[in-house]
């Protein structure tokens, strides 16, 4: 079992290793530039990585605002509403969300969900920042509902029971007592998501639009974005191993598994601190 988790351990770091090497000539070229660079042409072979980084917390951001409320209230429906007999029935009926392979999300994006965000905001294509958002909405909510569903229910009974004796109403007791005393474990379950929606590739490569600019203003949800793993998925089968573009991408694929592991360890901080509030 040592052997086992030291192995996990091992693999994390190699493949750090391995893409910070393969990265490093990009990152030497053009140093804090390639981070805060505003241009990303493989023709010119400038690789500045802002757009790009943009890109991917402005798509997550909206998919965030849509699924963190629909998550969050689904969870407190199914542990705290919902009879206990389908609860079960349910959780399994979402989580089915999370087993759907992410490029039928895509098709479902591209042939539905475009054409009407193209329709009611008058724009020519409606493959932009905010059909990316809603595709990863709705991929991202099983994993909130899931980690906020197990952290609501972790709360003890009489924590309730005590609040319902003092007059409270079943509302009153999920709002003032259920919610603040899962607050770290809903955090985390955001956090998470949010490691879930910045690593998705095929769905927000069909539907984002694929264009290396800031939108004008930067709040344009109506603007096409390109995003740090369209971007690999897209230029990596071109690029000719040891080319300065060949580095740059996996220079992206570093900001992006630096991104993921920051976000997921402070999860983890989070549901650790949750547990031991609960007395787990």
């Amino acid at each position: 079992m040592l052997l086992c988790a030291l192995l996990s351990i091992i693999f994390l770091f190699l493949m750090l290793l391995f893409i910070a090497r393969e990265g490093m000539q990009a990152l030497l070229t053009f140093g804090m530039d390639f981070v805060t660079g505003h241009v990303w042409d493989t023709n010119l072979n400038l690789y500045g990585a802002l757009p790009l980084i943009y890109g991917s917390l402005m798509v997550v951001a909206g998919a965030l605002m849509v699924a963190v409320p629909l998550g969050v209230a689904t969870a407190i429906f199914v542990e705290e509403v919902l009879p206990f007999s389908l609860r079960d029935l349910i959780k399994s009926l979402i989580e089915l969300l999370a087993s759907i392979p992410s490029v039928i999300y895509g098709f479902i994006g591209v042939l539905f969900l475009a054409p009407r965000v193209a329709s009611i905001f008058g724009l020519s294509s409606g493959t932009v920042a905010l059909t990316a958002s809603l595709v990863l909405a709705v991929m991202t909510v099983p994993t909130i509902v899931s980690i906020s569903g197990e952290t609501i229910a972790a709360v003890p009974k009489e924590y309730k029971e005590a609040a319902l004796a003092l007059g409270a109403t079943k509302w009153q007791t999920v709002k003032d007592v259920v919610i603040p005393t899962a607050k770290s474990g809903i955090l985390a379950s955001v956090m998470l998501g949010f490691g879930r929606a910045i690593g998705e590739t095929v769905a927000v490569l069909m539907v984002a639009g694929n264009v290396a600019m800031i939108p004008t203003p930067p709040w344009n949800f109506l603007s096409p974005v390109y995003t740090l793993t369209a971007v690999i998925a897209m230029q990596m089968g071109e690029a000719a191993i040891g080319t300065l573009e060949y580095s740059a991408l996996f220079g992206l694929g570093l900001i992006l598994f630096i991104i993921t592991l920051i976000v997921n360890s402070l999860a983890d901080i989070l549901v650790k601190r949750g547990v031991k509030r609960l007395g787990g």
